[in-house]
């Protein structure tokens, strides 16, 4: 009886196939594993921001307004208040100085290009390594880092809120895990990147040396540009879950493809 048996030669060759496709495969099935869970974690921080508006009769533009750009350790604390188990991580700024007066981040962030961008000083403020610098850093119980930029001017949105999804657990990249928000005159909380008629003027500092802002546009989720205040937008894209370019891809996983081939 004749019996159909594979050869060393034939399950070798099968064996590497396998070997060939999965290494296709699985880098591709390990980044959608990823960003689904970057999605999920931006969502739930998203949501948790609604907690923010304010229970103190005002909103939160009207209680932190100023014309000087600082905002108070009680117009913070409050905002921070809202925010369930958020404890100090940093007491003021984004870092701290070593014996020799040198500037240590509290971490690194880097472009959505992948390139460094915090670590310290820079031609503008020595504390300007993170685009929001006016508090200490906040966590939260699911890991979350939060951190406040400027005072708003009268009858305008802010402050600005920067968010690290994923607290020091990297990539640490703008538009990746690290967004910005800005809270309204009329009680919410959008991504920067929104339309609304009391938004305060662009930033368009390559040093970060900006009060509130948003900036509105597909250039300001660049993934090329290393001017800092061009990586502002990506909160807009990343809660629509729309390329900021590309008519009928998502962000979530064709923008951040693209992100991650850089």
């Amino acid at each position: 009886m004749k019996r159909n048996v594979f050869t060393l030669a034939e399950i070798l060759i099968t064996l590497g196939i396998i070997g060939v496709v999965s290494a296709m495969t699985m880098p591709v099935l390990i980044n959608k594993t990823r960003n689904k869970e970057l999605q999920t974690a931006f969502l739930k921080t998203y949501s948790e921001f609604l907690l923010f508006t304010a229970k103190e009769g005002v909103t939160i533009p009207e209680y932190t307004a100023s014309n000087n750009n600082g905002i108070s350790q009680s117009a913070a604390n409050l905002i921070f208040s809202y925010y369930n188990s958020a404890s100090s991580l940093t007491s003021s700024g984004q870092g701290s100085e070593d014996a020799d007066g040198n500037f240590i981040a509290f971490y690194d962030i880097h472009y959505l290009n992948g390139k460094l961008y915090s670590g310290g000083a820079n031609n503008s403020c020595k504390n300007s390594s993170f685009l929001c610098d006016n508090t200490g850093f906040k966590g939260t119980s699911s890991g979350t880092i939060l951190i406040l930029n400027d005072a708003p001017k009268p009858g305008d949105n802010g402050p600005v809120i920067c968010v690290d999804i994923n607290g020091k657990k990297r990539p640490n990249r703008y538009g990746v895990d690290y967004f910005m928000f800005i809270f309204t005159v009329d009680g919410k909380v959008l991504p920067v990147g929104q339309e609304h008629k009391n938004n305060p003027s662009s930033c368009n500092s390559s040093y970060g040396a900006c009060a509130n802002f948003n900036n509105i546009g597909a250039e300001y989720c660049s993934t090329t540009n290393s001017n800092i205040s061009q990586n502002t937008s990506c909160a807009y894209y990343a809660l629509t879950n729309t390329h900021p370019t590309k008519k009928g891809k998502d962000y979530w996983n064709d923008f951040l493809g693209e992100v991650y081939h850089r």
